[in-house]
């Protein structure tokens, strides 16, 4: 059943990036290049286009053509909670080490927020220095 739902999906689902999607990787990315050097080395552009395919491959277990903002995030979450040290993360708390609640799309919808605040701080800290 699970071969048939992911040969489903990889047939039928192309996603592209929305802009609004494009502009969260893009922040975590460039995040991810200027926080220290422990992360630095490892930020390439291969971390860039790893961010991008989670984001587009879990738009397509959505069943959605377009990533989402949401996409991003949890593209994000993923790459983050395989880091030793996070540069978001650490610092809010895991979506995906936390226990089931009786309202998980509330827990998305708050590491997402924290998240976005988190990026921003940091795109107005670009614009202000650039």
């Amino acid at each position: 059943m699970s071969c048939r739902y992911i040969h489903y999906v990889k047939k039928h689902f192309k996603p592209v990036l929305t802009k609004e999607a494009e502009k969260v990787i893009s922040s975590y990315y460039q995040l991810q290049r200027r926080s220290g050097t422990h992360n630095a080395a490892r930020t390439t552009v291969r971390m860039l286009e790893s961010l991008i395919r989670l984001a587009q491959a879990h738009a397509r277990l959505m069943f959605r053509n377009e990533v989402t903002r949401l996409d991003a995030i949890t593209a994000i979450l993923c790459i983050e909670s395989s880091m030793t040290i996070s540069a978001i993360v650490d610092s809010i708390g895991n979506a995906l080490h936390s226990n089931f609640t009786e309202n998980p799309d509330q827990e998305y919808a708050k590491q997402e927020r924290l998240i976005l605040e988190k990026l921003s701080s940091v795109d107005e800290f670009q614009e202000s220095n650039g």
